[in-house]
């Protein structure tokens, strides 16, 4: 476990240097290019993830998700979005109902446990009445590798945080992904607003 810490510092370190090189405003790109117009089926066998190489066969697991889960055109298009989010918040919600997960630290154990991506959450501050989280995901099995394309598609990791989110504080929660893979970053970052 230590060394997963160190890596999350080393990660922390690069996210903070990609945040501060970044361009765009509405839409934000990362450093990482060049710019393709689209996620390519070869693109998805290739998952790039450092920590989670070191199991075995993490490429085939990874490819096996991607396959599965971009079979849909329409979810490599975008158009899709909505379905994948909803898919998302209604696993992170049944992982709190089932006792699988009850905070964002074990949240974070069964992401790990199950090869999602290593979940950090960097900063929350609320008032009471409402909440806001930076929240990162590295080697998240939707995105790390892929081109970038110019835009996040890390959908059902958005929900499976706003799902989780909303049971666990009990009030509405939404995930907006920031920045990802796929716009340039070597990390997903989500914007988290909660009532509760």
């Amino acid at each position: 476990m230590s060394g997963l810490r160190a890596l999350i510092r080393e990660y922390r370190r690069i996210t903070d240097n990609e945040i501060k090189s970044e361009t765009g405003n509405e839409t934000l790109m990362g450093p990482r290019g060049p710019l393709k117009e689209k996620i390519e089926f070869r693109d998805l066998l290739n998952p790039g993830r450092r920590y989670f190489s070191a199991f075995k066969e993490d490429d085939k697991y990874v490819s096996s998700f991607r396959l599965g889960h971009f079979n849909i055109p329409d979810i490599i298009a975008g158009s899709a979005a909505g379905v994948s989010y909803i898919g998302g918040m209604n696993l992170g919600r049944a992982l709190i109902k089932e006792g699988l997960a009850d905070d964002t630290r074990s949240l974070g154990e069964l992401m790990l446990e199950h090869k999602l991506g290593i979940l950090d959450v960097i900063s929350e501050e609320g008032d009471g009445r409402h909440l806001t989280m930076d929240i990162r995901v590295y080697e998240c099995i939707e995105c790390s590798g892929l081109p970038n394309i110019g835009r996040p598609i890390c959908f059902f990791e958005a929900g499976i945080i706003a799902g989780a989110l909303s049971e666990i504080l009990g009030g509405r929660v939404d995930a907006y992904e920031r920045r990802c893979w796929t716009n340039g970053y070597s990390f997903c970052q989500f914007d988290v607003r909660a009532r509760i």
